[in-house]
């Protein structure tokens, strides 16, 4: 004889309640799948886009828009500004320093919308005029360290680390 593990309240159940839950789930899983594809549909669009403005003793420098982060791309990031031991065969990769700097000059270079990347940090005109040779590199040479910390801040931001994100998480 087997034993029933379901909680008393289901035992008792009336006929067709069952049912009843069994569609008010079906129901639930066209809602979460629509949500599911929203969000990921939302996560690339420019409706997720920020607009950074550069402001220096209230004159507009410049301008650029930042768009979310992945997972993956905040990982290559880390990568980029990572020193790593040298590999010994079936050993995996070892990390020696990261390069906090470099690491978020990566994330706003990889956030930068690719129109804006390429008129602003590759800018083959300005890096000659500021003596760099790659865009990661022209973040350091243009932007102060308040000003990375608030773009920084507004990457975080959109790319799902805000407070009410980490709310909604909990419940």
């Amino acid at each position: 004889m087997s034993k029933n593990t379901m909680p008393e309240a289901y035992d008792d159940a009336p006929a067709g309640v069952e049912t009843q839950r069994q569609e008010e789930i079906l129901m639930n899983e066209d809602a979460i799948l629509r949500g599911l594809i929203e969000a990921s549909n939302e996560k690339d669009s420019e409706s997720s886009y920020k607009r950074v403005q550069i402001r220096r003793n209230g004159v507009l420098k410049f301008e650029f828009r930042i768009r979310p982060v992945s997972e993956e791309e905040s990982l290559a990031c880390h990568d980029h500004a990572t020193k790593f031991a040298p590999r010994k065969r079936g050993q995996p990769k070892r990390e020696i320093e990261t390069n906090q700097a470099m690491f978020r000059s990566w994330l706003i270079y990889t956030a930068t919308v690719d129109a804006d990347r390429a008129r602003t940090w590759d800018s083959k005109k300005a890096q000659q005029a500021l003596n760099v040779m790659q865009g990661v590199e022209m973040i350091d040479a243009v932007l102060l360290s308040g000003e990375k910390d608030r773009i920084i801040d507004l990457i975080n931001e959109i790319s799902g680390y805000s407070d009410d994100t980490e709310e909604t998480a909990k419940n």
